[in-house]
């Protein structure tokens, strides 16, 4: 019984990967024709091809199951963390659905084929479609420790800006052009795309400050939102604003200097103390042995 399952399911998966090579084919000839119609003539190698073409595929299947959890709990946490995560590689949540899909059967199919029975299999299968959320979920925290970092640089540079006679538009579309690229950079690239597109500057102000969910740049949103209110210098607010970013950045690298005794207390009590005396009185104990 076990090896007519086992064939079985060798023959069902055989003819997935048929069918998923047949749709390969077609996505790649529909992707280079709708890529020519727009004007562009696509110059990468295969392997990028085949990357652009299989993502496109995910994102297709994963498409059929976003609707159906698009308006549900899941469906809006999962849009939550890919805007947390600044949507590396330009995901799309129809993507992302896609990958857990595809991942939730691969764990399936590979415990249950190992013998793994069909509990585990099913155990594989939901930690295995939590994965693109840890991905993720480490995605968010780089880009938030980027963005702790570029702050105040970024602040002073607006300072200048501003302080020469420039509006906070123009010092904003400055700092974007003379930038290098970074999430903060791209953060405030959005702030002008969506004034452009007529939102104010306060509701674009309010968006990014959604989108981090950092306390510094919150505070940085709410504060020029308030300067844009009340109609106040933006450039002595922000210099302020700099100082005080910097001050608690500072604070927080000393409160993590002084975590780490306590954390090296573990590995050195269960780890460098017993080899150390493992080293020291061995050789007493083996020699007093012989």
């Amino acid at each position: 019984m076990g090896d007519c399952m086992i064939l079985l399911l060798a023959i069902c998966f055989g003819t997935s990967l048929a069918l998923v090579y047949l749709w390969y084919g077609e996505m790649e000839s529909l992707w280079l024709v709708r890529r020519e119609l727009g004007g562009e003539v696509f110059q990468g190698s295969h392997s990028e091809l085949f990357i652009l073409v299989l993502r496109e595929m995910v994102s297709t299947a994963g498409g059929l199951l976003w609707r159906k959890v698009a308006l549900s709990k899941p469906g809006r946490a999962s849009r939550n963390r890919l805007v947390l995560a600044g949507s590396p590689s330009n995901m799309t949540v129809q993507e992302l659905w896609g990958w857990r899909l595809v991942l939730t059967i691969a764990g399936c199919f590979g415990i249950y084929v190992a013998g793994g029975g069909c509990f585990l299999a099913m155990v594989a299968g939901y930690l295995s479609s939590r994965l693109p959320y840890i991905w993720l979920a480490n995605a968010a925290s780089q880009r938030e420790v980027a963005i702790r970092k570029a702050l105040p640089g970024i602040l002073d540079l607006l300072v200048i800006c501003t302080g020469a006679g420039l509006t906070f538009d123009a010092a904003v579309n400055v700092m974007v052009d003379k930038s290098p690229a970074n999430p903060l950079i791209d953060e405030f690239n959005q702030v002008l795309h969506h004034m452009r597109m007529g939102d104010s500057r306060q509701e674009a102000l309010r968006r990014m400050a959604e989108r981090c969910r950092q306390p510094d740049v919150r505070s940085v949103c709410a504060t020029l939102i308030q300067a844009d209110q009340l109609g106040t210098s933006v450039s002595s607010t922000l210099l302020l604003l700099a100082e005080q970013i910097r001050i608690s950045q500072s604070h927080r690298a000393e409160a993590k200097a002084n975590q780490a005794p306590v954390k090296m207390l573990f590995p050195l009590v269960f780890f460098i103390f017993p080899s150390l005396l493992l080293v020291l009185f061995g050789p007493v104990f083996l020699g007093g042995s012989f």
